[in-house]
């Protein structure tokens, strides 16, 4: 009996599991970007916040407006309200602000700015909303058929995720279509608007041979990475999503790819006896995973994404908001003073305390006498 692909893809994961670590929550992905061989995938259908790895996506349409020259890298772009309005990771240059299209890819890629990621989106197609159809559009031609984008920057949301697999394509398109600006992903230093952004990606800052992609990390997403490494011709990129800590997605990340060309290194001389290797598995043929796609999705990114929420603020008896006690350093309080001399802060209700009257003379003489027979009968042990 002839054996199919997923018996062959099961065969192949075998031969390399013994050199792995505990697997971890979340899912992942290894292959070859030269030969588009699948060396480990774990969860690859899984569906998952994208977090600022969304910002690859961004990066292949600034690409292909660049091919295609709509747009070049010396063109320049401008940071509109909407887009300087945007949370951290930001560049906050400003609205109003000027500058270059590699100089934003630059600010993208290594310092992940949202801010940035809208003011591409804007310069690209008029609007953020018109650049996410242009996104969605470019997951169906690419065949991401599990991911989906709300926004240009991968901030979390309803609608918003993707998976190991999905990423995976992207990034091999983005390395096959595009390799003469592969430059931008291994750079570790870039000067942008007169200030230094550095990348965030510490495959590429420790492990030998890693030269690029993109780091990403929401509380929805957890912390997430496409990495990648060339060493003897073969450049192996390892996706891994939803990791704890930065430390355990950069333990992760590098493990995965040191196992890859442990992998694919000299193999010892062939013999008569010796086991044929199993048939290669190709990113656009690995087997589609069997689940409970609403549990999953359900687990992965509802309940993650309600999970990281703020707590519903404390309510009085009326079902007003409570004021919230918190000290504060004298640079907080002037800030927090000018903030609300510009917008009138929500009304709330001061938490009660209770009132503690002041003991009668009565009560203090027998706590004094209680006080004094004590310290005159207790006795050291």
């Amino acid at each position: 009996m002839k054996p199919d692909k997923r018996q062959l893809l099961i065969a192949a994961m075998a031969c390399w599991l013994w050199t792995m670590t505990p697997a971890s929550a979340g899912p992942a992905l290894v292959f070859d970007a030269t030969t588009r061989q699948v060396l480990y995938a774990e969860q690859a259908d899984h569906p998952w916040y994208p977090a600022s790895l969304a910002k690859l996506m961004t990066a292949y349409l600034v690409f292909q407006s660049w091919k295609s020259g709509k747009a070049e890298p010396t063109s320049t772009l401008t940071i509109s309200a909407k887009a300087n309005s945007r949370p951290k990771m930001r560049l906050g240059l400003g609205t109003g602000k000027v500058l270059t299209y590699e100089e934003a890819m630059s600010a993208l890629i290594l310092h992940s700015a949202n801010d940035i990621a809208v003011a591409l989106a804007e310069a690209i197609a008029g609007s953020e909303a018109a650049f996410v159809e242009q996104m969605n559009v470019a997951t169906k031609q690419l065949g991401m058929t599990s991911t989906h984008f709300i926004n240009a920057n991968g901030l979390p949301g309803e609608g918003q995720s993707t998976t190991a697999r999905d990423l995976a394509i992207l990034t091999n398109v983005i390395l096959q279509q595009f390799p003469e600006r592969a430059g931008l992903f291994s750079m570790k230093t870039a000067p942008v608007a007169g200030r230094t952004v550095a990348t965030h990606n510490p495959v590429l800052l420790h492990l030998p041979g890693g030269d690029g992609m993109k780091t990403g990390f929401t509380c929805s997403a957890g912390y997430n990475i496409v990495a990648s490494a060339t060493r003897d011709g073969h450049r192996l990129v390892a996706v891994v999503l939803g990791e704890q800590t930065s430390a355990k997605r950069a333990a992760r990340a590098t493990t995965l790819l040191e196992n890859g060309f442990r992998t694919l290194g000299p193999s010892p001389a062939s013999t008569p006896e010796a086991t044929p290797a199993p048939t290669p598995v190709l990113l656009d043929a690995l087997p589609v995973e069997s689940f409970d796609a609403d549990a999953v999705r359900a687990l992965n990114l509802t309940k993650r994404y309600k999970d990281c929420l703020p707590p519903p603020p404390e309510l009085d008896a009326d079902g007003n908001p409570v004021c919230q006690q918190v000290r504060l350093s004298k640079t907080a309080k002037a800030r927090l003073a000018a903030k609300s001399s510009k917008t009138k802060p929500a009304p709330c209700t001061p938490p009660a305390v209770a009132k503690i009257k002041p003991p009668t003379k009565q009560i203090a003489k027998v706590v004094a006498k209680r006080v004094r027979t004590k310290s005159t009968s207790s006795s050291a042990d």
